[in-house]
């Protein structure tokens, strides 16, 4: 039987415990890197879906008060309700996208929900419940949201492209 130096002996068994050692550390290093992946592809999810929740919730409210400017009946009354409730979506759909997404963002999210307020507002003072109709005469003034509308999907396109 040969002699082994005891330096062998040390070199093959810290490279034993080296390499017993190491594995679990680079498995805990790559689980690590993929635990901050997936938390950034949810946050870029719950982004884009606030976004889109806003954008339609400003949609319908358009088509809303689209809809009640061409009504005359006596449901008038629950058409503004839903006017408003719409509305009501398009402001926390907006508070929604300005706390994912505070520095970009915030300022078109919140103009897009006043916008919606505003439109709301305009629709209530114009309706005539008791003749279940609106009392303007002309159509409903979309320029404000539309505009609204145009800078957030704007902006939201911009935050979305790498």
């Amino acid at each position: 039987m040969t002699d082994v130096p005891i330096y062998v002996a040390v070199i093959t068994a810290a490279a034993g415990i080296i390499g017993a050692v190491v594995s679990p550390f680079a498995l805990a290093y790559r689980e690590g890197r993929q635990a901050k992946r997936d938390r950034r592809e949810r946050e870029a999810t719950a982004k884009r879906q606030a976004c889109l929740d806003l954008l339609n919730a400003a949609g319908q409210l358009r088509t809303q008060v689209a809809n009640n400017y061409e009504y005359h009946g006596l449901d008038m009354g629950d058409r503004l309700a839903e006017v408003r409730k719409r509305a009501a979506d398009a402001e926390l759909a907006g508070t929604a996208v300005s706390l994912l997404a505070p520095a970009t963002l915030a300022g078109p999210a919140e103009g897009l929900a006043a916008a919606a307020a505003c439109l709301a507002r305009k629709t209530a003072d114009d309706t005539d419940l008791r003749n279940g109709s609106m009392t303007s005469g002309s159509r409903p003034d979309f320029t404000r949201l539309d505009a609204c509308v145009t800078a957030f999907r704007d902006a939201a396109a911009k935050e979305a492209t790498p």
